[in-house]
């Protein structure tokens, strides 16, 4: 572990913490009068960098590195080479076309980005992200994780903070259920992959409704829409094929809502409709170019076998594998595993299919959140549950997005060690929607 951790990153572990809380105290108290949830601020960041670093003790010292190491390693080297040669290290760095983006640009002053990682450049997206923080970081592994877990909260906490502008009044709940999640302050927190998309999907869905449904701050916010837009396409473009269905119907039904008329609603529904629908379709079209593979439905598929292949590999992931049933790509075996891919993705592992150290906590989550959503359906018939989403485009989209995406997961993944940190993005949506369904109950029966 002398690679990544020396006594300067032990060192320098309180420095940064102590700028990090005054920093977080800062804007807590600039906002805590106006919106009440600031309470929680400080709170989750730190309950997020508790996360990170357990999740930094488990990577070094029980799986004895891992990727987190490999996407410091390459962040370390484009960061190294930016100082030896700038022209060459912003080539790489922003992934140009230049002859200088090349594998034999580094050399042994600079250390080298491992192999695998470098040649798929959607994986080594990570490092190049990671490369500001790194060097923010003061070039310590440790710092660098707890930059990019502080990057990671800022979409977490736009999300919380969308779910209060949306449902006032219930910040402790959305709080324990989105910035305290266990799942999220671990799997989403370290220099990873997952760390990046579910704070990009959280924020982008805040970006999204400060855009188009608020109209307000419209410059700013489009400009970080594209920016989350552009992580997610570089690091995992199938996070957009979710997105996108739940966010036309999401906008469709917000311009709809606004419309008290009746007769004016049915008469402008199918208009409006078509219209959201074909700017979607246009949309998809020109994105389908930078999303590689999952630029159509066939092509997505066969990447999801090529991932299934990919996960059966006990000796990176380990032997814990599920089987949701045969599918060979046609619409009626995927209808056919549709049920099981997504209740798999949402709810296990149980307690019965733990198969390391990491995943008992999974499990204890996972049954507290199953009773937690059975207990919250049970008392919300079926009818309600629909009327309601009807009512709230904002849960539409959540719910829309939760399903899709962890059908995606589902079906693509054979194993539970990768999968608990795969369906992570999806974790604040659907668990927050669930609540918020809870809390809707509440008030109807209290009034």
């Amino acid at each position: 572990m002398g690679v990544v951790l020396t006594y300067l990153d032990i060192l320098l572990v309180p420095i940064y913490l102590i700028l990090i809380i005054l920093i977080c105290s800062i804007i807590k108290s600039k906002n805590i009068a106006q919106f009440p949830e600031y309470k929680y601020f400080t709170k989750g960041l730190l309950f997020k960098l508790l996360g990170v670093t357990i999740f930094i003790l488990v990577y070094l010292f029980y799986y004895g590195g891992g990727d987190t190491v490999s996407y410091f390693l390459g962040a370390r080297a484009v960061g190294n080479l930016i100082f030896e040669d700038f022209e060459k290290g912003v080539a790489v760095l922003f992934n140009t076309l230049s002859p200088y983006n090349h594998f034999s640009s580094f050399s042994s002053s600079t250390g080298w980005p491992t192999t695998y990682m470098w040649r798929d450049p959607s994986t080594f997206s990570v490092s190049r992200y990671s490369v500001l923080f790194y060097l923010i970081g003061a070039k310590s592994f440790i710092i660098t994780s707890f930059m990019v877990c502080c990057y990671s909260y800022i979409g977490i906490w736009k999300f919380y903070r969308l779910l209060n502008i949306l449902y006032p009044g219930n910040h402790k709940g959305l709080a324990y259920i989105v910035i305290f999640l266990p799942s999220i302050a671990f799997w989403g927190s370290g220099i990873m992959k997952d760390s990046y998309t579910v704070s990009s999907a959280c924020w982008l869905s805040y970006n999204f409704y400060r855009v188009f449904i608020a109209r307000k701050k419209v410059i700013t916010n489009t400009i970080f829409l594209l920016i989350n837009l552009f992580i997610i396409i570089n690091i995992k473009p199938y996070v957009v094929l979710s997105l996108l269905p739940g966010i036309i119907l999401w906008i469709n039904n917000a311009y709809l809502k606004k419309i008290k008329n009746l007769f004016l609603k049915i008469l402008i529904l199918p208009l409006l409709s078509i219209v959201i629908l074909a700017i979607g379709f246009y949309i998809f079209q020109n994105l389908s170019s930078l999303m590689g593979v999952y630029g159509n439905v066939d092509s997505a598929l066969e990447q999801a076998q090529v991932i299934r292949t990919d996960l059966l590999r006990t000796d990176q992931y380990g032997s814990n594998n599920y089987d949701i049933g045969k599918f060979d790509g046609t619409l009626v075996s995927l209808v056919s595993v549709a049920p099981n891919a997504i209740l798999t993705a949402l709810f296990r592992p149980f307690f019965w299919e733990i198969g390391s150290p990491t995943m008992v906590f999974s499990a204890i989550e996972n049954s507290i959140l199953i009773v937690f959503t059975l207990f919250t359906l049970l008392r919300v018939s079926p009818f309600s549950v629909l009327r309601t989403l009807v009512k709230e485009p904002f849960l539409l989209y959540c719910l829309i997005f939760s399903i899709f995406f962890a059908f995606g997961v589902g079906i693509a993944g054979t194993n539970f060690g990768a999968m608990v940190r795969y369906k992570t993005p999806l974790l604040p949506f659907f668990f927050g929607m669930i609540y918020i369904l809870s809390i809707l109950k509440n008030s109807k029966i209290n009034s």
